[in-house]
């Protein structure tokens, strides 16, 4: 049984209905521990998911540790053409974080100004969740909410400057500072997320 077989059974997903198996994640960024748990992205042969979508974010194994989301080949296609950083960062992956690839999917059309518009308002919403989980005392969702801004805008940056992510791993010293502080508001970095923002717009 392949790697991919497997991860599919585990999900309870048919094999033989899957183009692509990505890995993703903590284990791409290369900060994962032995407390992580496996991510994929799954992208379908066919125009839908099993469950009627283009795209289905809520699939796991029994004992939950491999999770799951899964596109359908055009949900995964109009998540590239429309910048969505999740399916960009599977096109740009090591061989050797791809499990399954069966299809070679690409970005047909580009746009820096519209590049740069749809990460800036994917970071924003991330930006916000900081602010309202900062206003519940939600520290721990302060925390994922703030790296998950910066880290889309980093990687942004990257495929604006050279094409494709050259290096995934490069947010985690500002991960391992992030997470270290159990203080942490959204206005210490303010400063950060504007300058990243405006780093993209040029």
């Amino acid at each position: 049984m392949t790697r991919g077989e497997k991860i599919c059974k585990a999900l309870n997903i048919e094999h033989s209905k899957v183009l692509n198996i990505y890995k993703y994640g903590s284990v791409v960024y290369s900060c994962n521990d032995e407390y992580s748990d496996q991510d994929y992205i799954i992208v379908y042969k066919s125009a839908l998911t099993p469950n009627g979508s283009f795209k289905d974010n809520a699939i796991s194994s029994s004992d939950r540790q491999i999770q799951a989301v899964c596109y359908s080949r055009g949900g995964f296609i109009d998540a590239i053409n429309n910048y969505d950083i999740s399916a960009l960062e599977c096109l740009f992956l090591p061989k050797d974080k791809i499990i399954q690839k069966k299809w070679d999917f690409c970005i047909q059309k580009w746009s820096d100004k519209e590049f740069a518009k749809k990460i800036i308002t994917k970071a924003s919403s991330s930006w916000h969740f900081s602010k309202l989980a900062d206003e519940q005392g939600n520290t721990p969702e302060v925390m994922v909410n703030i790296y998950h801004t910066l880290r889309i805008l980093d990687f942004a940056i990257q495929i604006k400057e050279y094409k494709k992510i050259i290096d995934y791993s490069s947010c985690n010293n500002l991960r391992s500072e992030i997470f270290d502080n159990h203080e942490i508001r959204p206005k210490l970095y303010y400063d950060k997320f504007i300058k990243l923002q405006e780093k993209l717009k040029l």
